[in-house]
């Protein structure tokens, strides 16, 4: 016999328990022989006659997993695997190959290991943004300071972690992305939080600077030269040199030095 559900559907509005108690009437009148009811958008199940409450039925969350650390990747890949809430349908383990499985299997978040201050990391990211079929990217890497954090954000990511996350965290951000919302690891966290409080006490820097200035400056205070800079962005020599005389513009500084103190004053390189 099958029992009704709207004796278990407590704080459930009365035309929803209505509709549930027709689907019950239907499955007792039919003559089908039930052993599992599924009502998913509730979560509520009968099985042999005995009424339980049930997750949500969902599909799993399509995951493409990209990330030029052979290692990572399959450490990442293998705990992927041992949760059925999430589906990896590929692990691609350079730019190419990320472009093309993903447009094959089509998923719903990308796992991408990055390098901020890679122009190409930045552009693989803002590709995948601009797709038909726009997946939510969460972005992991092993700088966690305020510009790689700004600068994956505003690349279109919707989700930060460091490599020094849990991997309990990591699983945390896909989720979220899975379900559309936002994750920052609690080092990002902190660091956004902080940057927040320096700017509320006047502290912020002086000067707005753009995304790739700020790119252009954090290299500098890593202590690379123009031609480095230059290779390591993808531009041209003497464009490093304009940004670099509009970074010490903008900020009122004119030595290596001091740009470095201010880069890390500034939360934008760790130390």
């Amino acid at each position: 016999m099958v029992h009704s559900l709207a004796s278990v559907m407590t704080s459930t509005n009365d035309a929803v328990a209505e509709i549930c108690e027709q689907v019950c009437l239907h499955a007792q009148t039919s003559g089908t022989v039930t052993s599992r009811l599924n009502i998913s958008v509730f979560g509520y199940a009968q099985s042999n006659g005995a009424e339980q409450v049930l997750k949500e039925t969902t599909m799993p969350v399509r995951i493409l997993l990209s990330c030029k650390h052979k290692v990572i990747a399959e450490g990442i890949a293998a705990v992927l695997r041992t949760h059925p809430d999430l589906e990896l349908v590929s692990v691609c383990g350079d730019d190419e190959q990320t472009r093309v499985n993903f447009l094959s299997s089509r998923p719903a978040v990308v796992v991408l290991g990055v390098d901020p201050r890679s122009a190409c990391d930045v552009e693989l990211a803002r590709w995948m943004a601009q797709q038909e079929l726009r997946p939510e990217i969460v972005a992991f890497s092993t700088d966690c300071d305020r510009s790689a954090v700004l600068q994956m954000m505003q690349a279109v990511a919707s989700s930060f972690v460091s490599t020094q996350s849990s991997m309990d965290e990591l699983l945390q951000a896909i989720r979220a992305a899975g379900s559309g919302r936002s994750y920052l690891c609690s080092s990002a966290s902190a660091l956004m939080v902080e940057s927040l409080r320096r700017n509320r006490l006047g502290e912020a820097p002086r000067g707005q600077l753009g995304e790739r200035e700020e790119q252009v400056l954090c290299l500098i205070a890593d202590g690379y030269s123009s031609k480095q800079i230059a290779r390591n962005l993808q531009i041209a020599p003497s464009t490093v040199e304009v940004h670099r005389r509009n970074i010490m513009r903008k900020v009122g500084l004119h030595k290596v030095a001091d740009l470095t103190r201010y880069a890390i004053r500034n939360q934008m390189v760790q130390v």
